[in-house]
């Protein structure tokens, strides 16, 4: 970024970027010096672009019906604005990805475009989907795999996943949550796992095991 834009704000260095490639890009709905949000009141769509990560490039998200559908890190500025200016036009996330190919288009959002998954699944995917875009370093080593294992159990994939200080608990509804029970899997430091009124388990499989059996009857 250069001096410019740490007084100015993003949203005026975009204009500029976009500007010199032939493009308009609307108003940010809010902007600092190192985010840019957008929105179109027609359509509903949302973009975002942050400059918050040293080395990594600019991330781009795009959401339709307040769900993200595709993000990523831009090479620069210039490979992030013309991304933006598409979605907000209404183009189809294939399309986007084509302008856009750093971004990251999962199976889940190509069907969830055609025809809107559910609630449950929908949380499900868009959980496990970060794992992809977002740094490891900071969660418990097994917090990846106990989703994968949660996921790929159909009794606790019906229900909508949450997690409280990376803790995994399960509710009926996707908000406000009701809570099923009390069962919940917590992954620990030492890449083991704690299961609530059940106890420790060496394996995300072993831990989603035990997790299924405290469930309280009809789930």
């Amino acid at each position: 970024m250069t001096d410019a834009s740490t007084t100015a704000g993003l949203g005026p260095v975009l204009d500029r970027i976009a500007a010199g490639l032939g493009l308009s890009l609307p108003e940010p709905e809010g902007f600092s010096h190192r985010h840019a949000d957008f929105h179109d009141a027609e359509t509903g769509d949302r973009a975002s672009i942050r400059n918050w990560t040293p080395g990594a490039g600019p991330t781009v998200a795009l959401a339709r019906a307040n769900i993200t559908l595709a993000n990523g890190h831009a090479p620069d500025l210039a490979a992030a604005v013309p991304a933006v200016v598409a979605w907000l036009a209404g183009a189809e996330l294939a399309a986007v990805r084509e302008i856009a190919p750093f971004l990251v288009v999962h199976d889940w959002a190509f069907a969830h475009e055609r025809e809107p998954l559910d609630a449950a699944e929908l949380a499900w995917r868009q959980r496990m989907g970060r794992f992809d875009t977002q740094p490891p370093h900071y969660r418990p080593p097994g917090y990846r795999a106990m989703f994968e294992a949660a996921f790929a159990e159909p009794r606790l994939r019906r229900l909508t996943p949450v997690t409280s200080h990376f803790t995994l608990w399960f509710s009926v509804t996707e908000y406000p949550h009701q809570r099923v029970g009390r069962t919940a899997v917590e992954p620990l430091r030492d890449g083991t796992f704690l299961v609530r009124d059940a106890g420790p388990a060496a394996t995300a499989e072993e831990a989603v095991a035990l997790a299924v059996a405290t469930l309280p009857p009809g789930y």
